[in-house]
């Protein structure tokens, strides 16, 4: 809002020079008063923002370590068709379970749960379909 602030004055201050005096304390008048409107405008949506950012962040910790492992497996490009299946172990260990394409899936799978947040080991129970189909 400073920016706003100082932009009003450069205007007021050319007008006074320009000897419009009269028009320059009006619109003065009319800048501090929109400055003020504005101020308590944007005030409450700063408030509004940032108490919805700490609900946000809230119910982020609050979900599930393993269904925050489940929503990357399934949101992730490279595990198109994977179907793993996620299990909170003990205390920030996770369990992969389930069947997956290929070794660079099975990979990626436990690279994926390893990586999220909180979690502090992985038990990778997973098959690989192309290992299966061999005789």
């Amino acid at each position: 809002m400073g920016r706003r602030i100082r932009q009003g004055f450069v205007l007021s201050v050319t007008l006074l020079s320009c000897g419009c005096n009269e028009d320059a304390d009006r619109l003065a008048r009319v800048f501090h008063k929109i400055s003020t409107k504005f101020d308590g405008v944007t005030e409450g949506l700063r408030d509004k923002l940032h108490n919805g950012w700490g609900a946000v962040r809230g119910s982020v910790s609050e979900t599930s370590l393993d269904s925050r492992v489940a929503l990357r497996l399934r949101w992730d490009s490279d595990m198109t068709g994977a179907d793993v299946q996620v299990r909170l172990t003990a205390s920030g260990v996770v369990e992969l379970t389930g069947s997956v394409a290929d070794l660079t899936q099975r990979r990626r799978a436990v690279e994926l749960a390893g990586t999220t947040v909180g979690v502090e080991g992985v038990l990778d129970r997973l098959r690989v379909e192309a290992d299966a189909d061999k005789p």
